[in-house]
């Protein structure tokens, strides 16, 4: 697919004030059809203009290439002061796609660059293998090899790149770590392997039978077996290769198909590893450099985007790894807000004060007179089973004295309705609550919370449950999304408790402009003659009148007649007929009028 492009659209802009994509799909390029590139340049200019988008807050660039970074770097190696573009302002998820779509339809893209690009389209697309096809054109079986080999070693991509090996050399090895893969690729090319002749060779080094991930129980004495006769007592598979291809690749899908279904029974959302470009998943990790925290990494398992990776590896089909994230965007933003976290904590902690002079701090740690005292060591980390010995002796001395203290089962519930409703309700309204009476917000970081939580429970238990009690309340104040009123749980329970405890919505509902403004001109009708508006205008201005006032008034001008004094009338007690409170259970309409006139007698 060519892209075209009118000619009243196109910028001739300064090239040093352009500055280069970070995300561009294009990781590298063949030297020598470079050289011939920019020859061209140098001869014709550049004829087709490059995609950019404007930037801020950079005093020395004025745009962004989106598409077009080697005509760009052409033009500066050539010293072109002035190089045609097309400008779209593009958010950076825009301009990623847009790149990642504009540079792989280019007929000059190596297959590597066409897997950068793809396996970025995939990020952007939370791994829609449809959506990256349709975007790009591609049959499934493209998009496949083109993941396949974002799983290429440093020196496969390279050798590819320079022309050394062949896409079907490279197809052969990704399946392979990255060791194997150096190690092979430079055999290839140093005796010039056909692919033919290397897959031959793979075959027979990766169909080592004790080395099948499948039950190999059945390969024991098969003709196919190459040690089956090595010994006729022998009845293991040894050592032996199997010899059989067909029967090989029909046992490693069978298992990985078996693996696939097991996995995804207990982990939900299940990948391959060919499926998945390289860098398409992380482990969810709680603590170090690309930890998230432990809050975080609990919260992650309930995400769409977590899950398992099923290995198609050679040799390792079928292995299972769990604790995956699949959204490598999502997951960065919450390494980089954990790391953030505990940085800012350990700024916040107050160093140790340092032991005055004379004191005898380095006799009693046993250090020799004169010389500073050794750092005692750190305890080693104790073995998990130890560790959940320590963790039950912890939970139940605790939950002992917390069942004793109502106050400190109070604060736990008034921190956990808190967390509940944050994601649920506006912004503000629990901290407004807590702030109201003296507390301070619930903080973000686990640690802090538990101090939080202690703190809380000192107060007077009167005044935790009158807190509990308010913050509880916000429960029916949840946010209702895409006006599901009648499923939300916030309207449901609210109905709940009007009905069960007959509160009168007269208590809070008014007929006012607010109202009334809302309503079109037949809703507008209606409420006149349910509330008896329509027969006192006439008692005040005559028969007919008020349909004459109806028939010439727009919707506003009948809004503000109604609310004006009319002598005989008052909107007061009035209740539109979808606020007035439904029947009990089990009793019709007969017996409630009946009830209320016997009440009101």
């Amino acid at each position: 697919m060519s892209t075209t492009y009118d000619a009243t659209d196109i910028k001739h802009l300064p090239v040093s004030r352009i500055r280069r994509n970070p995300d561009n799909p294009r990781k590298g390029r063949n030297a020598e059809r470079y050289e011939h590139f920019k020859q061209s340049v140098m001869a014709q200019g550049i004829l087709q203009p490059i995609l950019v988008r404007p930037i801020e807050g950079d005093p020395e660039h004025d745009f962004e290439i989106v598409a077009g970074e080697t005509r760009w770097q052409a033009a500066t190696d050539c010293a072109i002061e002035l190089i045609p573009a097309l400008v779209r302002a593009m958010t950076d998820e825009e301009a990623r796609i847009a790149a990642a779509v504009e540079n792989i339809q280019r007929a000059d893209m190596t297959p590597i660059e066409e897997a950068n690009a793809a396996a970025e389209l995939l990020r952007q697309t939370a791994n829609d293998h449809e959506e990256v096809m349709r975007l790009l054109g591609w049959s499934r079986a493209k998009l496949n090899t083109r993941i396949l080999l974002t799983h290429a070693s440093a020196a496969v991509a390279q050798a590819l790149l320079a022309g050394q090996i062949k896409l079907g050399h490279a197809e052969l090895l990704c399946p392979l770590g990255h060791a194997d893969q150096d190690m092979v690729v430079a055999k290839i090319v140093e005796q010039g392997m056909s692919i033919a002749e290397a897959r031959e060779r793979l075959l027979k080094l990766t169909r080592r039978l004790d080395h099948a991930a499948f039950d190999t129980r059945d390969c024991a004495g098969c003709a196919h077996n190459s040690s089956a006769y090595a010994d006729l007592f022998d009845t293991s598979v040894g050592n032996g290769q199997c010899q059989n291809l067909a029967c090989w690749n029909a046992k490693v899908a069978a298992h990985l198909e078996q693996c696939l279904a097991e996995a995804k029974a207990e982990h939900g959302v299940v990948y391959r590893s060919d499926e998945l470009p390289a860098e398409g998943y992380q482990i969810i990790a709680t603590d170090g450099a690309k930890g998230v925290g432990h809050e975080q990494a609990a919260a992650c398992r309930s995400c769409a985007s977590y899950g398992a990776v099923v290995s198609a590896r050679n040799g390792e089909e079928g292995k299972v790894t769990g604790r995956y994230c699949f959204n490598p965007t999502c997951h960065g933003e919450m390494v980089g807000k954990y790391q953030a976290a505990v940085k800012a904590a350990a700024q916040a902690t107050p160093a140790p004060a340092a032991p005055a002079q004379g004191t005898a701090t380095a006799a009693a740690a046993g250090a020799p007179a004169g010389q500073p005292a050794k750092s005692p060591s750190k305890p080693r980390t104790l073995r998990t089973a130890l560790r959940k010995v320590a963790h039950k002796a912890q939970v139940q001395l605790a939950h002992r004295f917390m069942v004793a203290t109502p106050a400190y089962g109070y604060a736990q519930a008034i921190s956990s309705v808190v967390q509940d409703l944050g994601r649920d309700v506006a912004p503000g309204l629990a901290d407004k609550i807590l702030k109201a009476a003296g507390v301070p917000e619930r903080p973000a970081t686990a640690k802090a919370r538990v101090a939080w939580i202690a703190d809380l429970a000192r107060l007077d238990e009167a005044k935790l449950l009158d807190l509990l009690a308010r913050l509880s309340a916000l429960a029916l104040c949840r946010t209702v999304a895409q006006d599901d009123f009648d499923h939300n749980e916030a309207a449901l329970l609210a109905a709940e408790v009007i009905g069960r405890h007959r509160l009168d919505p007269l208590d809070v509902f008014a007929v006012d402009a607010e109202y009334l403004n809302l309503l079109t001109k037949d809703e507008l009708l209606a409420e006149c003659a349910a509330a008896g508006f329509d027969r006192a205008y006439e008692a005040a201005h005559g028969k007919g009148a008020f349909k004459k006032m109806a028939n010439s008034s727009k919707v506003k001008e009948l809004a503000q007649t109604l609310l004006a004094p009319l002598e005989g009338f008052s909107w007061e007690g009035h209740l539109p007929a979808f606020l007035k409170p439904a029947a009990p259970k089990g009793v019709d309409a007969s017996q409630t009028a009946q009830s209320s006139q016997s009440e009101a007698a």
